[in-house]
């Protein structure tokens, strides 16, 4: 996705827009290495929710202070977590789900991947609305969590509809629910969790930021052009192909948005009790 935005952003400024890929421990060595070239006005990090929103709680660094250091520039999109089960599960919708957990608690389980991940966490928020515990298993990735709920070691798996979306179309999985805030047009089959819990609404996303005292004026033309970019038919049409859906923000409006973001998923981690 990054390299599909940078090309277009290339070919609008006439100059090369380069991704550089800077894995590791959270995000949290993309901010550091980011932060060394503070000064520059054309270094900028394309980041997921979870390195932005939950690695400051996960991991202890003192190289880089992402609510000190880093601005928000430009939302790019978003993607509902996703709720299935195996294709031909007993259990065939979501009011069936809530019946079982609350007949059976603690007796269900959801593949999530990793501890503490984004899906992990909306699992236990969903387990509080219930009033009914899933527990959760974590797996080393997405690919490993599908496919123990599609041999049947797990009942449940909650990830991101890209994780997902393969095995959803290919039959393998069956939707039951969306954390969007309103069912998906394209799915309009899925409940949506909202419906039942009013506010329960999780999507991973993906954001540009730049380093704290970047030219303003840089800071709203990348803002500016961002969102022509992902307005563009054909980058829309590509964006869903990974199941990630546009949405334009303006600059206060990203700002609003992180600050809301970091503030529940740091109470949400606090409450199970995770620590960096």
């Amino acid at each position: 996705m990054a390299r599909l935005i940078g090309d277009k952003l290339s070919r609008m400024w006439g100059q090369p827009v380069i991704v550089d890929n800077r894995p590791g421990a959270g995000g949290m060595v993309a901010f550091s290495n980011m932060k060394m070239t503070e000064k520059d006005d054309h270094v900028f990090t394309f980041a997921p929710a979870s390195s932005v929103a939950l690695s400051p709680y996960m991991y202890k660094s003192t190289q880089v202070d992402i609510a000190r250091d880093l601005t928000p520039v430009a939302f790019i999109g978003e993607s509902p977590m996703i709720l299935a089960v195996k294709a031909g599960s007993p259990i065939s919708s979501f009011a069936e789900l809530l019946a079982a957990m609350r007949r059976q608690p603690d007796t269900l389980v959801t593949a999530v991947p990793l501890q503490f991940s984004l899906p992990h966490l909306t699992n236990e928020l969903l387990s509080k609305a219930a009033g009914a515990s899933l527990r959760s298993v974590p797996y080393p990735g997405s690919s490993q969590g599908a496919s123990a709920v599609v041999g049947e070691d797990v009942q449940v798996v909650i990830d991101g509809l890209p994780a997902l979306d393969g095995l959803i179309q290919g039959g393998r999985l069956k939707a039951l629910a969306t954390f969007s805030a309103k069912r998906m047009p394209a799915h309009p089959d899925w409940v949506a969790v909202s419906e039942t819990f009013p506010g329960l609404v999780v999507n991973g996303w993906f954001g540009v930021l730049a380093m704290t005292g970047l030219n303003p004026k840089v800071v709203q033309k990348v803002n500016a052009d961002v969102a022509k970019v992902t307005s563009m038919p054909d980058v829309v049409e590509k964006m869903a192909g990974m199941a990630i859906f546009p949405r334009n923000m303006t600059v206060p409006e990203f700002t609003d948005y992180l600050a809301n973001e970091r503030n529940r998923w740091e109470k949400a981690l606090r409450d199970v009790g995770a620590k960096p």
